[in-house]
């Protein structure tokens, strides 16, 4: 058998990295930290709040809840409208629906109607005896 040697801890392999390279969490991403991340959700807000009225705010924040891709794509067609000088004032809730139905493209609307059925043969105005 091998003898178990320890493994080096995370300090001491930091400190043996070239000058310039940080030991990373493992993640093996290149996409922006945990902090980063947070730090654009932030400024994003502050954007949304210069921009939109307390009650489209509120609209947006309750569909992030469960459509977070679609309240992100809103967000950056407003922040592109605001860029390109397209807003001349903030944008209100009907704004927002408006918006909303048009980034949903080709989806449409469901709505489920519920059948009712009859237990009592008595009902249907038919006998199911003809039927036996």
């Amino acid at each position: 058998t091998v003898p178990a040697t320890p493994l080096p801890s995370r300090q001491k392999m930091a400190m043996e990295l070239p000058p310039g390279f940080t030991a990373g969490d493992g993640s093996g991403g290149g996409g922006p930290s945990a902090a980063e991340e947070a730090q654009m959700e932030e400024q994003m807000e502050q954007m949304m709040q210069q921009i939109l009225t307390p009650e489209a705010m509120d609209r947006l924040k309750t569909l992030a809840v469960v459509k977070k891709d679609k309240v992100r794509q809103v967000q950056m067609q407003i922040i592109k409208m605001a860029q390109s000088g397209q807003l001349k004032q903030k944008i209100d809730d009907e704004q927002i629906k408006a918006m909303l139905n048009e980034s949903a493209g080709g989806q449409k609307k469901v709505t489920m109607k519920r059948r009712t059925y009859f237990d009592d043969e008595e009902e249907d105005g038919d006998s199911d005896s003809d039927l036996m």
